[in-house]
């Protein structure tokens, strides 16, 4: 399955409670090919993909959240134009 980057900031916090925020090795705009990875956690259960390789060359898995499929990324970039 394919999908297109829509994000690339990961937001945390440090050990003393600061925000920060991480650039993850992603290309907002570009496709990826995944493999759908499942749902992890408790209480809040999210949605991953396995890239099969993000911009570093590495197989990772990320939140399904940086993601849009590309039906849907093609109807984001008409409603721009609107």
């Amino acid at each position: 399955m394919k999908v297109v980057c829509i994000n690339n900031i990961e937001l945390s916090k440090d050990s003393y409670g600061k925000p920060r925020h991480k650039r993850l090795p992603l290309t907002i705009g570009q496709i990826y090919e995944i493999e759908e990875g499942g749902v992890f956690g408790f209480p809040k259960k999210v949605e991953f993909y396995s890239l099969i390789k993000d911009d570093n060359g590495d197989s990772f898995i990320y939140p399904s959240h940086y993601f849009v499929t590309i039906d849907v990324w093609r109807e984001m970039q008409l409603n721009k134009l609107l």
